[in-house]
């Protein structure tokens, strides 16, 4: 037997936020009126603990099954109304959230009867949505206590040593005979007020994790395979002859970087005397600098251009070893040729210390290198210094190119073992530079030290422990939980394209041996991408489901459709937008009706063909700023699927010019509001909706 639908709406007066506009009781009636709609509440501050005590005796009291709450933004209140619902006997995923104070109270405040009736529209939006909500649960996955640490340089040997201390068991695997990565080619390395020994350091450290009883090290070791997930990944590595196989819960990529080729550049490959900042270490550090009389330094090699952004430790590594060519021969003339000196403000006493160790700087401009070229085999550097306004002509016995980086060569190998991505540098890219920084798309995969990004041994050692951090967090649980927000796959209609596997930004779905894909719940984020992209319509999102979004769609555009904008809006940061529109008081035209979906990638070509079926005056599809997006992906993703629209819609008669879409950052409420106003002129809107 059907269950009978039985939705309570309280509407909120958020004090005078939202009644000093809207006009609530009007609201409340409307609601009165509306399908499947039983109980509705007038609440004067509907989160205040009276209020929510009230609720829940009304959802007992009515037997209330689904509930719409009209008041704020779902961004801030929408835990607690889970929870109040949830404490009153019933599945959180059966409530809908409905912003009146952000999207109509606030916005257009000089226009009253217009707010009420938006506020009744985003409220039938609202009830249409609730109708079709099922019940949804948190997924679990156990974890255990063992992290692989791949990369056994400064940055995996603190994170395996952070591991073991918790009592976590590490298993370090390095390619390379001996532990230390980087570091041992380097000769020192930069403390507060002097120079350290790199080779002390390296070995301290590697002592501590080669004798401590809760790591393993395995050197010489190269990864054959690596299968399965948070809790559950099985590994194969070869290590010095012999094939090891393991199982770990976590793991932890600490594989760190490479200098670039520079062959070619500056006689670089050709002369001996022309060397790059690393093998100067090695100059360095084997006593190898003879009789040196004029060394010339030029930073930015390979970096900070067109293709490559800084490397972020050239310029302290420049100064570094000046110093240390000075102290080994006070009388050597250095000159470090630079465009800018980026260095944190910890690293200033460098730059003093250097001139007054007599180190000059000459400053370049940014379009004009110096020049190298031999005269009678001696090297001669051409250099404009913009500081001095006058050009230079250097002799070199040495010239030392500080050059950018990349990753490790191994990058390849594991980003198809773990299925991890890499950016354009060369590097692996982390899951969000605010949100995620140490951590990976994949839940239970951290990422460390220089196998991001250049950095100093300081940065680098604190990104270690950092993501021994991260990947401690479930194991310390024993679990992993993810929100019920995920994707639920129908096999009946399932040819096995394959879409929804290749191109998840998590992983998350898994092909078993009939080639049959499925969902490993407790690692779906629930964006939607694979749903939107689905071309049998096999896939469903809790909560976010193909006839849920449409129910809104339909409901929107019932009345007026000619004069109404659908506009499909990610959770992040282009409902952040719009959130900061609101509390700004930004005041534009009230003719969007906004659809709140978790990733703009679960928005599909049939939603916004449905949306102009039913004569929608326009579509807006509004995501993360680029490059960021909390789906990792999925922006990309919406943007081919909205340049792939506009063609769809020209073919069936529509003008694709009424397609618009938007990427902006939750602090750029000015941007969602001259949106609005632009597409409403664009589209020759009267406001009066």
């Amino acid at each position: 037997m059907t269950e009978e639908i039985r939705i309570g709406v309280f509407v909120c007066d958020c004090g005078s936020n939202i009644a000093g506009v809207v006009n609530v009781p009007e609201v409340v009636n409307y609601a009165k009126g509306l399908k499947n709609v039983v109980f509705v509440d007038e609440g004067k501050w509907s989160c205040s603990v009276d209020a929510l005590s009230s609720m829940q005796e009304s959802i007992k009291e009515h037997k209330l099954n689904r509930v719409v709450i009209a008041s704020c933004t779902a961004r801030t209140h929408e835990p607690l109304f889970k929870q109040t619902v949830k404490e009153a006997g019933l599945n959180p995923y059966l409530l809908e959230f409905v912003s009146i104070r952000e999207q109509v109270s606030w916005v257009h405040m000089n226009e009253p009867e217009i707010a009420t009736q938006k506020a009744k529209d985003l409220v039938k939006m609202g009830v249409a949505k609730a109708a079709l909500l099922e019940e949804g649960e948190e997924i679990r996955l156990p974890v255990g206590k063992d992290c692989m640490v791949i990369g056994g340089g400064m940055a995996g040997m603190t994170a395996a040593l952070s591991l073991a201390n918790q009592g976590f068991k590490a298993v370090l695997v390095e390619k390379r005979p001996q532990l230390g990565g980087l570091l041992n080619l380097i000769s020192t390395v930069s403390s507060d007020k002097e120079l350290l020994s790199a080779e002390e350091i390296v070995r301290g450290q590697a002592k501590l994790v080669e004798t401590h009883p809760n790591v393993v090290v395995y050197t010489n070791a190269e990864i054959e395979n690596v299968d399965g997930y948070i809790g559950n990944y099985s590994v194969t590595i070869k290590s010095n002859g012999t094939r090891n196989n393991f199982d770990v819960s976590t793991v932890i990529v600490a594989t760190g970087m490479r200098e670039l080729n520079l062959e070619g550049k500056f006689f670089y490959g050709s002369d001996s005397r022309v060397v790059t900042q690393l093998e100067l270490e090695g100059i360095l550090k084997n006593n190898q600098l003879g009789d040196v009389k004029n060394v010339v330094m030029v930073n930015c090699v390979g970096s900070k251009n067109e293709t490559r952004g800084c490397c972020n430790i050239g310029c302290h590594v420049s100064i570094k070893n000046a110093l240390a060519i000075k102290r080994v021969n006070k009388e050597a003339k250095v000159y470090i040729l630079y465009r800018d000196l980026s260095m944190v403000k910890e690293e200033h006493f460098h730059i003093d210390a250097a001139k007054a160790a007599g180190v000059k700087f000459l400053r370049f401009p940014d379009d004009r290198y110096p020049e190298v070229t031999k005269d009678n085999e001696n090297l001669v550097i051409n250099v404009y210094d913009i500081l001095s306004g006058r050009a230079f002509l250097l002799s070199a016995d040495l010239l030392v190119l500080t050059a950018g980086f990349e990753g490790d060569e191994t990058i390849e190998k594991i980003k198809g073992h773990l299925k991890v991505s890499s950016n354009a540098e060369g590097f692996f890219q982390e899951r969000h530079i605010k949100l995620g920084p140490l951590d990976f798309p994949a839940d239970g995969i951290a990422l460390c030290g220089c196998a991001k990004n250049p950095k100093t041994l300081k940065e680098t050692i604190e990104e270690g422990m950092g993501a021994a951090m991260r990947v401690s967090i479930p194991m310390n649980n024993g679990y992993i939980e993810a929100e019920g927000i995920v994707a639920d796959i129908d096999l009946a209609n399932c040819n096995s394209c394959g879409l929804c596997w290749k191109r998840c930004p998590y992983g998350a779905i898994r092909v078993n041996e009939n080639k049959e894909p499925q969902v490993v719940k407790a690692l779906c984020k629930g964006c939607g991408l694979c749903a939107a992209d689905c071309p049998k319509e096999c896939i469903s999102i809790v909560h976010y489901s193909d006839d849920q979004v449409l129910a809104q769609v339909e409901a929107a555009l019932e009345e007026n459709p000619a004069d109404k904008i659908i506009a499909f809006v990610c959770h992040w940061c282009a409902l952040g937008g719009v959130d900061m529109a609101g509390v700004s008081r930004l005041q534009y035209p009230p003719n969007a009706r906004l659809i709140r979906v978790m990733c703009s990638a679960r928005v599909s070509i049939k939603f916004i063909q449905r949306a102009f079926d039913l004569g929608a005056a326009g579509v807006l599809v509004a995501g993360c700023e680029f490059p960021t997006c909390h789906y990792i992906s999925g922006n990309y993703a919406a943007e081919k699927r909205v340049n792939r629209a506009k063609k769809i819609l020209a073919k069936k008669g529509f003008d694709p010019d009424k397609l618009w879409n938007i990427w902006c950052s939750a602090a750029d409420g000015p941007k969602f509001a001259n949106t609005m106003r632009e597409m409403v002129r664009e589209l020759h809107l009267a406001k009066e909706v």
